[in-house]
């Protein structure tokens, strides 16, 4: 997976909010899902050569939350339901929270090397 596709996630996380009136929205208990349900689209829109669902079935594998691959699948469906299946990241979007988190990396020390998704 490609590290845009961490921006293009969280993109659509904030998508799902909004188009949610935040009704969704990350909690302790369905991060991990609202994440990786975020992270499957992100990866099919935005790599080139995307990993199928079986793949992050098996990154998945090790997690204490136990994914299966009808669950995998549910997530991909229900991220594209709520983001009304519009994919599409404007560059100008992507740039501002690119930017965006580069600042915070840069304001809490976090920033190493000049690229900071490596």
């Amino acid at each position: 997976m490609e590290s845009g596709c961490i921006i293009v996630s969280l993109i659509y996380v904030e998508k799902i909010m909004r188009a949610t009136n935040y009704g969704i929205r990350p909690t302790l208990k369905n991060w991990r899902n609202l994440l990786l349900g975020s992270m499957i689209v992100a990866s099919k829109v935005w790599d080139d050569l995307s990993m199928w669902n079986i793949e992050f079935l098996f990154a998945c594998t090790d997690h204490p939350v136990n994914f299966t691959l009808q669950r995998i699948n549910e997530l991909e469906r229900a991220v594209l339901f709520f983001l009304n299946f519009e994919v599409k990241v404007l560059a100008s979007e992507y740039a501002k929270y690119y930017f965006l988190i580069h600042s915070l990396l840069f304001q809490n020390g976090l920033r190493r090397g000049s690229n900071i998704l490596k």
